[in-house]
């Protein structure tokens, strides 16, 4: 049964104690809470309402004389001190008002030189600029970027809470035309500040469980909080920091180069793949109580998806994510790395099957408007396939594959499999010379990499591979001086001679539709291969 709590009734607090008591570690940020993420509007908004004496909301705060967390040492351009726990004294931490008091102590209080985060420590905001200013002039708010020095009348809000930098501020406004409006300006604003007040609220309880639980209720209004960051306060134990796992984990997969660096989200949808939860739904309330019960569960999830990338890389050609044809693949492949792996006697022949698997659901489009159902069949038989209890890799009869689409986007599956034909032909660069590895310039460039040869066209047929800083050059080169390329250098991107000849007449039209032929060839031998063995496999083992 969960601790008793009650609510204290609100204390107004001025806004300049409220942020010495962070600044002297009295109030301190819990680890479960989520990174700053308002947008610079969002903190003007807020300033002009401090200014205007608008009341911007209560705090909450977790009073407890039992639980020592791990915080956060410092927000924004402020370090946080460390304040060793006192035995049966309260401790205060933060629940609600993060965004806030981020913005304002990070705004408002005066800086020291304290520096920034050293190696393992997590400051909050650190990364957002806080050269925040006041024009006196105009009245109103300015973030300051950029190298050069902000006009005179334009008071550092830093000086606020700090009487004698703001002093010296101020003198040198007197000397400036129109001092006398300037300073009462700046004697206003500091005034609307210091004489700022805020209700906080204050919950006393020792169940750690209920704090996050209010936690996650409370920042289900605001700005919303992703499924990520309300798992994370609702998993958060001491000695379990879902963050913390998930920032090594990403390290591990950027490490084996796969970029861009995923969102936690895919972590979280692997584990309910794991867990035979619906991946469409945020299931915050169960994931977490599934997690809490089997913390393994994660750490598991974050090597199944390891394999499964190492997998896509090594049998598919598949090196980054900019290459995959769709998330929810990886997704289930993980789910089939785990299940392999937790066969009592895993077969070899399995790792061919996962291939098959992957381009046919490729080519057949199965992840294209994909519904939770849909997904939950697909996962079901995959762990079939990867426990070897069949050796079908496409969950359904195999009918007509679509073709090559007409128009070329990058994003969808098939054009990114005509990427990889292109790069499978070892396409060569202006120079003549074979591309050293034009599949690592796709995953490092993406749709850079394959350009338009035709500006203005945007049939798949008109798409090459090169570096995109030759593009305009091979545009060139191909399309106005095709005799200046041989058979074998025309070949390697895709164009026949009789397309050459095409390009060599400017009859564009005929040169798609040459090409376009070229390239289906190229397409449909490649998923034959899969096809013809799937249809044998089909013969023998008809329930899939």
């Amino acid at each position: 049964m969960a601790t008793p709590a009650y609510l204290s009734e609100p204390q107004i607090q001025s806004l300049a104690r409220l942020l010495q008591e962070i600044m002297e570690g009295h109030l301190r940020l819990p680890l479960f809470q989520r990174d700053f993420v308002w947008q610079n509007n969002q903190r003007l908004d807020l300033l002009n309402s401090v200014r205007d004496g608008i009341p911007i909301g209560s705090v909450l705060v977790w009073r407890t004389a039992t639980r020592n967390l791990d915080c956060f040492q410092g927000i924004g351009p402020h370090r946080l001190p460390e304040r060793p726990a006192v035995e049966g004294s309260l401790r205060s931490y933060l629940l609600d008002g993060l965004q806030r008091l981020t913005t304002l102590l990070g705004s408002i209080h005066p800086r020291t030189s304290s520096g920034g985060a050293a190696p393992g420590e997590r400051f909050i905001g650190q990364e957002w600029s806080w050269n925040l200013h006041y024009d006196l002039e105009h009245r109103t708010f300015r973030l300051h970027e950029g190298g050069e020095e902000p006009p005179s009348t334009w008071q550092p809000l830093w000086l606020t809470l700090d009487s004698i930098g703001l002093l010296r501020f101020q003198r040198e406004l007197a000397k400036l035309p129109g001092a006398e409006q300037l300073i009462t300006a700046s004697d206003e604003l500091v005034s609307a500040f210091r004489d700022y007040k805020i209700p906080v609220l204050a919950i006393v309880t020792e169940d750690l469980e209920q704090a996050t639980r209010i936690f996650h209720r409370i920042n289900s209004r605001g700005t919303p909080m992703g499924e990520f960051h309300m798992m994370q306060a609702l998993t958060w134990r001491e000695g379990f920091d879902l963050r913390e796992r998930l920032t090594i984990a990403k390290a591990r997969l950027k490490e084996q180069g796969w970029e861009p660096e995923p969102e936690e989200d895919l972590f979280l949808d692997v584990c309910k793949a794991a867990l035979d939860l619906d991946i469409f739904e945020e299931a915050v309330e169960e994931l977490s109580q599934r997690l809490a019960a089997a913390p393994q569960v994660i750490d598991e999830a974050a090597e199944s998806l390891l394999l499964a990338v190492r997998f896509l890389q090594k049998e598919c050609g598949i090196l980054s994510a900019q290459l995959l044809p769709s998330r929810y693949q990886l997704i289930l492949l993980a789910e089939a790395m785990r299940a392999w792996r937790a066969s009592p006697s895993p077969s070899s022949d399995v790792r061919r099957h996962l291939v098959r698997w992957f381009w046919m659901t490729t080519y057949g489009n199965a992840f294209r408007a994909v519904t939770g159902n849909k997904l939950q069949r697909l996962l079901q038989h995959l762990r079939r396939l990867a426990r070897a209890e069949t050796a079908r890799a496409w969950g359904e009869p195999v009918g007509v594959l679509p073709p090559l689409p007409e128009r070329f986007h990058y994003q969808s599956a098939r054009s990114k499999v005509l990427a990889l034909h292109l790069a499978g032909l070892r396409p060569r660069a202006v120079s003549g010379q074979p591309l050293v590895d034009p599949v690592a310039l796709l995953a490092r460039h993406g749709a850079d990499a394959i350009v338009p040869l035709i500006r203005g066209r945007a049939e798949s047929a008109n798409r090459i591979l090169v570096h995109p800083q030759e593009a305009q050059a091979m545009r060139e080169l191909l399309r106005v001086h095709p005799e200046r390329c041989s058979d074998e250098f025309l070949a390697s991107h895709g164009i026949s001679p009789e397309a050459a000849e095409s390009l060599r007449n400017q009859n564009e039209a005929r040169f798609l539709t040459i090409r376009r032929k070229t390239l289906e060839e190229l397409d449909q031998r490649f998923i034959d291969q899969f096809v013809n063995e799937e249809i044998m496999l089909s013969r023998s083992d008809p329930e899939p």
